[in-house]
């Protein structure tokens, strides 16, 4: 592999000149820098990334901060995704990243305070989870661009955020029963705590109201998001007010709820449709399969790390908000996508 040395001999100028041109500094004349970045072409050098972090004081590292205490989230197939987009980027442009967790305490200091003093990273990426007023005073005194993962909740100050579109997914979801002529549309797995759920559910409510259908309390059921959960819940349903079709708030209580509905002597679709949010891969092996909200959660780390790199490149630039949009995965729990 050529050296930085070889580049210099062969352009015919010292060693700190190509040191400067490969970290753009604007005091070389363009014609220098023409001559010398051809060379480096014709000799296929590459810069060591960790020479390079040393003397422009860049430590080409991106942080995700986690919660490792939080099981349920970071087990959560929907966290690796997210994570698999934000590397692909990452990668790109020849960054590391780092996962950090958020309870890590080093040295006395917190794994934020330690980033940041130790200048150990450029820019991170934390799940609303996680996110709090004093995690985003410390970013924004210290001028670290960062990216939020989820929708904030009750936070006064801007940041930039991505989340999916979910007022748009529950609203998608209801219409698609709306045009196949369903009128009793239910909800269960409703979650107020949540705020992705909530907008969901505003979501359904909207689109109810446009297509002229009376919103009915009977047919919302609150609960969790297991198989258990989404037993119980359809079970309450069905004791009540059985309705043409129901909307799932997750896919894995969609798997207890069609359980449900097929020992009440029910199928899905022919007595009720079913759809759920989320293509989780269990949505695919259920017996019938299941008809999602599909939700690009690898689209939602790749935008994330996007708008952190332009925040990295232009650190005046304004606060942002990125929703990403779904759209319907038809499988055999409604009728559009049975088997014929």
């Amino acid at each position: 592999m050529a050296s930085i040395r070889d580049v210099a001999k062969a352009a015919n100028v010292s060693v700190s000149t190509v040191s400067r041109i490969i970290n753009n500094n604007p005091a070389i004349s363009a014609a220098t820098r023409e001559k010398v970045l051809k060379t480096i072409k014709e000799l296929n050098y590459s810069p060591n990334s960790m020479a390079q972090a040393l003397s422009n004081n860049n430590s080409y590292t991106i942080t995700l901060i986690v919660d490792i205490e939080d099981e349920k989230s970071f087990y959560n197939p929907f966290f690796h995704e997210v994570m698999h987009g934000i590397e692909k980027i990452v990668y790109k442009k020849e960054y590391c990243l780092n996962v950090a967790n958020l309870n890590t305490s080093l040295r006395n200091e917190s794994v934020i305070d330690w980033l940041i003093k130790g200048k150990r990273t450029e820019g991170v990426v934390l799940p609303s989870t996680v996110m709090d007023s004093r995690i985003i005073k410390t970013l924004k005194q210290n001028e670290i661009p960062f990216v939020v993962i989820g929708e904030p909740v009750s936070l006064k100050e801007e940041v930039n955020w991505v989340d999916i579109n979910n007022l748009k997914a529950g609203e998608q979801a209801t219409r698609y029963f709306i045009d196949s002529h369903c009128r009793k549309i239910a909800y269960i797995g409703y979650d107020e705590t949540k705020i992705f759920n909530r907008r969901r559910f505003q979501g359904y409510k909207n689109a109810l109201q446009e297509g002229g259908i009376e919103f009915d309390a009977g047919l919302v059921i609150e609960g969790g998001n297991s198989r258990d959960e989404g037993y119980r819940m359809m079970n309450e349903l069905l004791k009540n007010n059985v309705p043409d079709a129901v909307i799932c708030a997750d896919t894995l209580l969609s798997v207890g709820a069609l359980r449900a509905i097929q020992e009440s002597g029910r199928s899905a679709p022919e007595d009720m449709g079913l759809i759920s949010f989320d293509n989780a891969q269990i949505a695919e092996l259920s017996y019938p399969t299941i008809s999602t909200i599909n939700v690009d959660v690898n689209e939602l780390g790749l935008q994330a790390a996007k708008l952190l790199f332009e925040l990295i490149e232009n650190p005046g630039a304004r606060e942002q908000t990125l929703l990403i949009s779904t759209n319907v995965e038809e499988r055999e729990t409604t009728a559009a996508g049975k088997p014929r």
